[in-house]
C-alpha cells in the first residue's frame, strides 16, 4: 500500500493560496494544510477553514521571503530579531544568506509565529519550515525536534521521504498534451505506478493564475510561470481521474496526525 502526506504549502501568503487550498480540500484529497503566521492573509484564511474539522494543520514555519515584490516581514517586532531582516525589514531572502541568523532570535521568532496561529483559531499537529531553511540556522534543527516533541507536535523532518521519480516521468512531459495539470497528473501516475509501498511526502502549493500571484517572482523564475504552475497544482488535485485513479491502485491519502507513529 501507498500512503501519501499530500500537504497544501504556503496557507496565509495569498488570497490565492487560500481560496485554492481550501477548495482542493474540500474535494477530500487535499488533507494536511501548512500555514504561515506572517503571510498577510493569516486571518482571512482562519475564517475560511474555521469550519474543515476534518483537516490537519501545520505550521509552516516562515523565515525568509524569496519573492521580489510579495515580501514576508517577522511576526515579532524588527528590533527583537535584527539578524533574520534585510534593510526594509523583511524576512532575508533566502536560507543561504542565514548563515548570520542568531539561534535565540530564531527560536523567538518560531514562538511567536506558534502563538500567532493559535491566537486565530489554528490547532497545529504538526510543523514544516519553509524552503528548509532550518539547516541554514546553527543549532536549529536540534532545537525544533526537541521542541516538537515536547509540545506534543510532528516534525515533518521525521517523515519526510520524497516520492521517487519514476523513469518516465523524468524523461520528460507526455507529447499528446500541452495542458501543464495533465502533464502533472501523467507524471505523478507513473510515479505512484513505480514506487515500492510505503508512507511518502507529496509537497503542493495550489493557487490561482492571478494577478497576484504574478507578483510571486524572482531573477530565477518568472510570476507568470509561477502562477501557471500554481494553478496547475490546484487543477490537478481537482482531477476526478486522479481520485479514481488512488482507487485503483489502493493510494490513500492521510493525515499527519492519524500515523501510527503518533498513536
Amino acid at each position: 500500500m501507498i500512503r501519501l502526506l499530500i500537504r497544501g504549502d504556503d496557507f496565509g501568503g495569498s488570497l490565492s493560496a487560500n481560496q485554492a487550498i481550501a477548495e482542493a480540500c474540500e474535494h477530500g484529497l487535499l488533507k494536511n494544510v501548512s500555514v504561515m503566521a506572517p503571510g498577510p492573509y493569516l486571518e482571512q484564511g482562519a475564517m475560511l477553514m474555521a469550519d474543515c474539522k476534518d483537516i490537519c494543520f501545520g505550521m509552516h514555519i516562515t523565515m525568509n521571503a524569496e519573492w521580489d515584490r510579495a515580501k514576508w516581514k517577522p511576526v515579532l517586532p524588527a528590533n527583537q530579531v535584527p539578524s533574520l531582516i534585510d534593510e526594509q525589514g523583511d524576512f532575508l531572502s533566502h536560507p543561504s544568506l542565514m548563515g548570520k541568523v542568531n539561534l535565540e532570535e530564531a527560536i523567538a521568532e518560531t514562538l511567536a509565529q506558534y502563538d500567532r496561529l493559535r491566537e486565530v483559531g489554528f490547532r497545529i499537529s504538526y510543523v514544516d519550515e519553509h524552503m528548509f531553511f532550518g539547516y541554514s540556522v546553527k543549532g536549529y534543527a536540534e532545537w525544533l525536534d526537541t521542541w516538537c516533541r515536547r509540545e506534543g507536535l510532528l516534525n515533518f523532518h521525521r517523515y519526510f521521504r520524497p516520492l521517487p521519480r519514476s523513469a518516465e516521468a523524468a524523461a520528460g512531459s507526455p507529447a499528446e498534451t500541452a495542458d501543464l495539470a495533465q502533464i502533472y497528473l501523467s507524471h505523478h501516475r507513473q510515479d505512484i505506478q513505480s514506487a515500492p509501498e510505503g508512507l511518502y511526502t507529496v509537497i503542493l502549493h495550489p493557487g490561482f493564475d492571478s494577478s497576484e500571484m504574478r507578483q510571486f517572482g524572482n531573477a530565477e523564475i518568472s510570476g507568470e510561470q509561477i502562477a501557471a504552475e500554481r494553478d496547475a497544482e490546484r487543477r490537478m488535485l481537482l482531477e476526478p481521474d486522479l481520485a479514481s485513479f488512488y482507487s485503483q491502485y489502493g493510494v490513500t491519502s492521510v493525515r499527519y496526525d492519524e500515523l501510527e507513529e503518533r498513536k
